[in-house]
């Protein structure tokens, strides 16, 4: 039976219908009986659905207070 990680490694070849039917099946009985892993694979799906209603030409707008907080994100960062 398939471990929680490889569930997590395999979700989008399971979701782009990638895998063979034996790896197929093995996702499936793992889902069957893993709640937390079922969870996971319904926030991908919901994740992958919530990014293909996004405007591809969505513009990001980055203004003073954006560049000076990334700019003290990378001197915290780097001081670790």
């Amino acid at each position: 039976m398939l471990k929680c990680r490889e569930i997590e490694q395999l979700a989008s070849d399971y979701l782009d219908q990638d895998l063979s039917f034996r790896q197929r099946m093995a996702f499936k009985m793992h889902l069957f009986m893993c709640h937390n892993c079922r969870n996971y694979l319904r926030q991908l799906k919901t994740t992958i659905s919530s990014i293909r209603l996004m405007p591809v030409n969505q513009s990001i707008v980055v203004d003073d207070k954006v560049k000076d907080l990334a700019k003290q994100l990378l001197e915290q960062t780097s001081k670790t």
